[in-house]
């Protein structure tokens, strides 16, 4: 994301969408009640269209919409805001009438409040310096498979390849069958490096095929991508969680919040495995933590920062005014739907509160 003016005393703060991570933290600022002002594509009818359905030329022009509802697909990173047209050209459209504003990738949009919090403005700033931040891939090589783990800001985008290369006594078939699953295999990381900015990529998997692979694409001098290799005892996407929770890469993986979610995660459920006191969740549980200053990290599933905003905002504010640190998840990726079991709200704690 980059921040074009903000100007929060005057309600204003226009931006550029420059990830699809950034239509995730945009879901999050922009609430009901807001006016979103952008370049959108309208039909426009003159009176022999309006007498036929479909008629009508389609027009890109600047329009403010006040947002009665939004609507954020991780699944295929949309973000539509819907509502009343507050202003526009007056000769193109009908004040008052409902428009959809559709969010994308270097969209221009400003944001425009009666109050921006300063939960808000962080959000725009921490989108802003994720843009920043080096992208991951992760490859789990297997025989014939390939799982792609693409770690984004928000969440892990996941994909598989699969081909048969045929059985070990079907040797000179099998081996050409190999070179043409490395290629794929191959091409892949270099569209994906191309597409999403990715500058690191971890080759993993169980048996021998990621070094295999690693000698095979070293071959080719790939410039501009740093490799590195790693075993794992499983295949998958759950060799993927594997690799990202382990110390090796965690350096390498520090800066992106959805490693960090998961490396989060699972250090609340072990303390909770343990019993030692040291972890909280739920709201009524967490909510005495914070009161008391126990909390050193907050975890907050983005739907229960959405769904109950008026609750969780000042917790949020007295944890970071506590010098503690807060961390909003992706409810669609795994650590996200894990803290939706433990009720959405989760902490880790600087000492024991009974």
């Amino acid at each position: 994301m980059k921040i074009i003016s903000m100007n929060p005393r005057h309600g204003k703060v226009s931006i550029r969408v420059d990830s699809l991570d950034d239509l995730w933290y945009l879901s999050q600022v922009v609430i009901v009640g807001d006016l979103v002002k952008s370049k959108s594509v309208r039909r426009i009818k003159d009176k022999e269209d309006k007498l036929r359905s479909g008629g009508g030329e389609r027009k890109t022009i600047t329009i403010t919409v006040k947002v009665e509802r939004k609507e954020f697909k991780s699944d295929d990173d949309s973000l539509r805001f819907s509502g009343v047209i507050e202003s526009g050209p007056e000769d193109l459209v009908s004040l008052g009438s409902h428009h959809t504003v559709n969010v994308e990738k270097e969209s221009v949009l400003t944001v425009i409040k009666d109050k921006w919090s300063k939960i808000d403005l962080d959000r725009i700033k921490d989108a802003e310096k994720s843009t920043l931040k080096p992208k991951f891939l992760v490859v789990i090589v297997d025989e014939g498979e390939a799982t792609f783990g693409l770690v984004r800001e928000s969440k892990i985008e996941y994909s598989d390849l699969r081909r048969n290369v045929g059985g070990k006594y079907d040797i000179k078939d099998r081996e050409s069958r190999k070179m043409e699953f490395y290629s794929e295999v191959s091409d892949i990381i270099q569209n994906t490096s191309g597409k999403d900015g990715v500058s690191n990529v971890i080759l993993a998997g169980p048996g021998f095929e990621k070094e295999n692979f690693f000698n095979f694409i070293s071959e080719k001098n790939i410039s501009r991508i740093n490799f590195l290799v790693e075993n794992t005892g499983s295949s998958g996407r759950r060799a993927v969680s594997e690799v990202l929770k382990r110390s090796t890469v965690h350096k390498l993986l520090a800066q992106l919040n959805s490693s960090q979610d998961i490396q989060l995660v699972e250090r609340v459920l072990e303390r909770i495995g343990k019993d030692d006191g040291l972890a909280a969740y739920g709201l009524p549980e967490v909510f005495k933590a914070t009161s008391m200053g126990a909390v050193e990290k907050l975890l907050v599933s983005d739907t229960v920062f959405m769904d109950q905003r008026k609750v969780i905002e000042p917790i949020m504010l007295d944890v970071k005014a506590r010098r503690g640190l807060v961390h909003i998840l992706n409810h669609d990726s795994e650590a996200g739907q894990q803290l939706d079991s433990l009720g959405g709200i989760a902490a880790l704690l600087r000492f024991r509160i009974q």
